[in-house]
């Protein structure tokens, strides 16, 4: 099956996916850090930065071949994603 990740972060939900047999198709991050880290890991899956403007024309138009399941990781303010100091 083919997946389009949202908010993919670093692709936690695509490596479980592929090892379930799945293909990641493309991928959606805002992060500049983290679509390097998909990049890498990815380098043959484009990666969109705008969950906005990322349309089935889009995809269609960059030879994606659509997606039977679409994931995506919970966005999270900031202060969420940091380990509390050793003083909290």
């Amino acid at each position: 099956m083919r997946v389009l990740d949202l908010f993919s972060g670093i692709g936690g939900f695509s490596l479980g996916l592929e090892w379930a047999g799945m293909e990641t198709v493309a991928f959606c991050e805002i992060d500049p850090h983290a679509q390097r880290v998909l990049a890498r890991h990815w380098p043959k899956v484009p990666c969109y930065d705008d969950v906005t403007t990322l349309t089935r024309a889009r995809l269609e138009a960059d030879g994606v071949r659509l997606p039977e399941v679409i994931t995506g990781g919970l966005p999270l303010p900031r202060p969420l994603c940091r380990w509390p100091s050793s003083g909290d």
